[in-house]
């Protein structure tokens, strides 16, 4: 069970991270606890099941990478692993993922391509085409840039 405090953490969380050396003293602060009773509660949240992940979103476009692109794979299903572990850890690619094909779009394996120039981000994903053996794939690039935020996954608690 929650009481006020940890649903003012959750609101806050769900904003803006401050960048400051100390965020967890400012976060208490604005929330008006001690930082140490900030971090047990976190702990306590994340421990219940309440709390599950938090994370940072990159303004990709902000930090001058201004060539994104979606690229979808069709990867036979005994390659996936291989391809998949040879994907990972790439400094340009920030997500790599697996759907399932559907008849019209045969495409199994997304990965998101970033660099600084849609030239340079076209470059990257020949280059890794070409060094994967891999002649399926489709590239879409980005045209806006949807907003995001940041995410705290809530267990809905069946206790009152």
């Amino acid at each position: 069970m929650t009481d006020t405090v940890d649903q003012q953490i959750v609101r806050r969380l769900q904003g803006d991270f401050p960048l400051v050396s100390a965020p967890y003293r400012r976060l208490a602060e604005e929330i008006g606890i001690t930082e140490p009773e900030l971090l047990e509660r976190l702990q306590r949240m994340k421990a219940q099941g309440i709390l599950r992940k938090m994370g940072a979103v990159l303004q990709h476009r902000v930090a001058g990478f201004h060539g994104n692109a979606l690229c979808c794979w069709q990867i036979p299903a005994a390659a996936v692993a291989d391809v998949v572990g040879r994907l990972v850890g790439r400094p340009f690619i920030s997500h790599v993922y697996l759907r399932q094909p559907q008849e019209q779009w045969l495409y199994n394996l997304y990965t998101v391509f970033h660099a600084h120039t849609r030239e340079e981000c076209l470059a990257q994903i020949e280059r890794t085409a070409q060094e994967l053996d891999l002649t399926d794939y489709r590239v879409l690039f980005s045209r806006k840039n949807w907003k995001r935020s940041q995410l705290v996954l809530l267990r809905e608690s069946s206790e009152e």
